[in-house]
């Protein structure tokens, strides 16, 4: 999160909830999903139901199963991504108008931003109020939200002015790239309703608790605990005041199954279209496209697995398409913890000799049936970014070569023994030498978190097994469900001393763009200390890189600076990118293409023909 494409380290406690919910999904579709006419239906992640409503979303929640497909519908942030899609600024669906950028006498950048005429389901009108009561509460609680990054946003806020009902103004502490602020920062916030949600408890009235530090905690504390009670998502009051178009009607809490309906204050497309839309949960991929061949979805997907469906689908009458995704994924790597492994993996050959013994052409055409995008750096190539995409990145920076990855560690100290275990036999850290830390007989034997039989992934798994054995790189595989890599990389976080990885295959896209960061910039994922930094990686040229695409004057030139760095450092081992879905959809509904590769849901634009 390509089952869920997961920003962040999720809890245990809520990987266990997650995991008790998909269990009893079932594999007959629900009779919400056998529904006809107006009533659209849409495949949740097979395994992932959701099962939280708040839209400050913490690491654990940071899902696409939560914040596109859930949470944008009912709150939807001040600025959109996603145009005709591609992954561009969308002015037309966001709640404010296009920021006005300056520069103070200070030097430091002013964001002067104007809100829409909008309100909520309730009649109340959004104004400034509603976003103070979001920047109050995230300030006060800020280390917990999933897209925090020491030193940036909302620490980064000098000074904000709520200057009346519709317009409001932030003074940043320095001067900053526009492209990064209307991309990565103002993308974040996003207005809630101060009038019904600002209460410290179920009886409370509500008030104004947010405006001292220690009332933005309670109310934060409060709001979450709502949030989490999966058994009252459908009822709460709290979740029915909405400015988005969509407004919960009905939650299972069993099986995660929502329906929405229109909130009628949105100013919805006319005429109006649909009635109900509803996220429709399946226990299986098998499940899912039984019921795309029985015609009771009107929207799902075809497994990789399962392309031969296709003709059947287009004969019974779907219409077929592929969803790309603005992401990249890979082979994550474990720093931060003490375990002998990590000052291998800290060294650039041994990284280098690695990606010599993976042919991205071959992963493409055989595991995703072309279905897939080569990738180098964190930038997508091809996902849409092209102004950003460099020479290095449109090809392969260590190309497929056994003989040089064997190269690479005999002479760097190590004896290689293809289908063995290699082993370092000298030790120190001359140019002829395993490198810092590493101790004379150090094997290469590491721990590798893949994912089940099952899906596509651990066909790259085994791929990668064989491969790496090529010059005695030994991968001790633990499989687990695509839900549950989450909970092994935060079993492996922050304070954690001891881990049960040293390498984690979330090929998938572990971090797509979008919601909120839409420009590739590795702030969140990448930079020391952040939230969403689950390699625990802490590297001085890096954070000064990255701190470069946030200020530069030339924002293209500093991210294709960085992108070329990481592309040569390869501190996550990069791998082709499969599309995010092959998506079937009845061809009497109207509105579904073009999808975003951000993966954001427009039901707003769905409606049937005849």
């Amino acid at each position: 999160m390509n089952s869920l494409i997961r920003r962040a380290i999720v809890a245990v406690t809520t990987a266990t909830c997650v995991a008790a919910l998909a269990a009893s999904v079932v594999d007959v579709p629900s009779a919400a999903a056998q529904t006809k006419g107006d009533n659209a239906t849409f495949a949740e992640i097979v395994g992932e139901p959701p099962n939280y409503f708040f839209p400050m979303f913490i690491a654990s929640n940071w899902t696409v199963a939560y914040v596109p497909w859930e949470s944008y519908l009912m709150w939807p942030p001040l600025y959109l991504w996603g145009k005709n899609g591609k992954p561009a600024f969308n002015e037309s669906r966001s709640l404010a108008e296009t920021p006005v950028f300056t520069t103070n006498s200070a030097g430091d950048t002013v964001v002067t931003i104007t809100l829409k005429p909008r309100f909520w389901s309730d009649g109340q009108p959004v104004t400034t109020r509603d976003v103070q009561f979001w920047m109050n509460l995230l300030d006060a609680n800020k280390t917990t939200y999933a897209a925090y990054v020491p030193g940036e946003f909302p620490t980064d806020v000098k000074q904000i002015t709520y200057l009346s009902s519709e317009k409001f103004q932030i003074v940043f502490n320095a001067k900053y790239s526009s492209t990064w602020l209307l991309g990565n920062v103002l993308s974040n916030i996003t207005p809630i309703p101060q009038h019904a949600w600002d209460k410290t408890s179920t009886s409370s009235p509500v008030g104004n608790y947010d405006m001292t530090p220690s009332g933005a905690k309670a109310v934060y504390k409060f709001l979450q605990s709502q949030a989490k009670t999966a058994s009252t998502l459908g009822t709460n009051s709290l979740w029915k005041v909405v400015d988005g178009a969509w407004q919960i009607s009905s939650f299972n809490a069993t099986n995660g199954e929502a329906s929405f309906v229109p909130n009628p204050k949105f100013p919805w497309p006319q005429p109006h279209k649909l009635s109900k839309f509803t996220e429709v949960p399946f226990s299986s991929t098998t499940a899912e496209l039984d019921a795309l061949e029985s015609g009771s979805l009107d929207v799902g997907y075809v497994p990789f697995s399962s392309l031969k469906a296709i003709p059947r689908l287009e004969t019974e009458g779907y219409k077929i398409t592929t969803w790309t995704q603005d992401a990249f994924g890979g082979l994550i790597l474990d720093y931060a913890k003490k375990d002998p492994a990590t000052p291998i993996l800290d060294q650039l050959y041994f990284r280098q000799a690695l990606v010599h013994l993976i042919d991205m052409k071959d992963i493409i055409s055989k595991v995703y049936d072309g279905r897939a995008s080569y990738a180098s750096s964190p930038v997508p190539n091809p996902g849409g970014h092209g102004e950003y995409v460099t020479a290095i990145d449109r090809r392969d920076p260590y190309p497929y070569n056994v003989t040089v990855a064997t190269r690479l560690l005999s002479e760097h100290g190590w004896h290689v023994v293809p289908s063995g275990t290699s082993t370092c036999i000298k030790p120190g850290t001359g140019k002829n030498e395993c490198g810092s830390g590493i101790p004379k007989g150090a094997k290469l034997d590491f721990r590798i978190i893949g994912t089940e039989t099952s899906t596509t992934s651990f066909a790259v798994l085994q791929y990668l097994m064989s491969q790496f054995s090529l010059v005695g790189v030994n991968l001790k595989p633990k499989l687990v469900p695509e839900s549950n890599l989450e909970t092994n990389a935060a079993a492996c976080s922050g304070t954690a001393t001891t881990c049960n990885w040293n390498m984690e295959l979330w090929i998938t896209g572990d971090w797509p763009y979008g919601w909120p960061t839409n420009v590739p910039i590795g702030t969140e994922n990448f930079y020391c200390g952040a939230t969403s930094n689950y390699l625990d990686l802490c590297n001085a040229k890096n954070d000064s890189l990255i701190k470069a695409t946030t200020t530069s004057p030339q924002p293209v030139a500093a991210i294709e600076k960085w992108e070329n760095f990481m592309a040569k450092e390869q501190f996550q081992i990069f791998l082709p990118i499969p599309a995010y879905r092959v998506v079937a959809y009845k061809k009497q509904l109207a509105g579904v293409v073009p999808l975003t590769s951000y993966l954001y849901l427009y039901p707003t634009d769905w409606h049937f023909t005849k």
